[in-house]
């Protein structure tokens, strides 16, 4: 997490926060969130354990198990006392390791408990009910975010859409942001008009790094903002202020 924050410039920038079950790790992933420079910690409450998912089962998609994305625990002590000998040397022992402390079910006290570690804004990912979006922001919650983890956690489930009226009607003052589905400008509208503060674009941008890298990643960007604008027009928005003032009055005459 330090090595990627020094690229990041001006961009806000969240840690994205996997609540392991030890404490002392979660406590120095937090703290070294919060000394690097992060803006806020993202708590992903969905995926304490992995949904079904056929398309990686069948490219043995795990990145884990080959060493990788394990940069912040093989770089951690809370995590490397744990083992005979350095994680890049004993991989196979590091991951029986990691998969100990990664499946944790999450429950409101480890939000309060989260709260009296950092004084980062804490934004909680995976809400879908309004009841869950009231308790994560009385227990400590400066964002809810509402997701379905892209639909890769529960096949079949509902749409993330078509929950995010509820969730943004309980949080109140509280900002909601959104994701899950999002595959061009007009479904981010849809989802502004309904009042997400801000939305997550989904995979693309991942096609666009695949495809070119960087360059691929800029072209893919420019297009999305200039077609945003083009959608925007068209349905007689000026800007995002305007559409979502425009949400806020339908929602109140409703």
């Amino acid at each position: 997490m330090e090595d990627v924050i020094k690229h990041t410039g001006e961009t806000p920038s969240f840690f994205q926060l996997y609540l392991p079950n030890d404490r002392e790790l979660a406590a120095s992933f937090i703290d070294r969130a919060e000394r690097s420079g992060y803006c806020g910690l993202m708590l992903t409450a969905d995926t304490w354990t992995l949904g079904y998912r056929p398309a990686d089962l069948e490219t043995g998609n795990f990145p884990q198990f080959r060493g990788l994305c394990m940069e912040n625990y093989y770089s951690d002590k809370n995590f490397t006392k744990h083992l005979a000998k350095p994680a890049h040397e004993d991989q196979a022992a590091a991951l029986q390791h990691y998969l100990k402390i990664f499946v944790n079910s999450l429950s409101w006290e480890d939000l309060r408990w989260i709260r009296t570690q950092t004084k980062l804004p804490i934004a909680v990912k995976g809400i879908q009910h309004p009841d869950d979006a009231r308790l994560a922001i009385e227990n400590g919650a400066d964002v809810i975010y509402c997701t379905n983890h892209g639909g890769r956690q529960a096949n079949s489930g509902i749409s993330a859409l078509q929950l995010l009226p509820a969730v943004v009607k309980a949080a109140g003052s509280t900002p909601v942001m959104f994701d899950s589905g999002v595959r061009n400008p007009t479904d981010a509208i849809i989802a502004l008009a309904l009042g997400a503060t801000a939305v997550g674009i989904g995979r693309p941008y991942a096609y666009a790094l695949s495809y070119g890298g960087a360059e691929s990643l800029t072209h893919h960007l420019r297009s999305f903002l200039a077609e945003l604008d083009l959608c925007l027009a068209i349905c007689g928005f000026q800007d995002i202020a305007a559409l979502k003032q425009a949400g806020c009055e339908l929602a109140v005459h409703s």
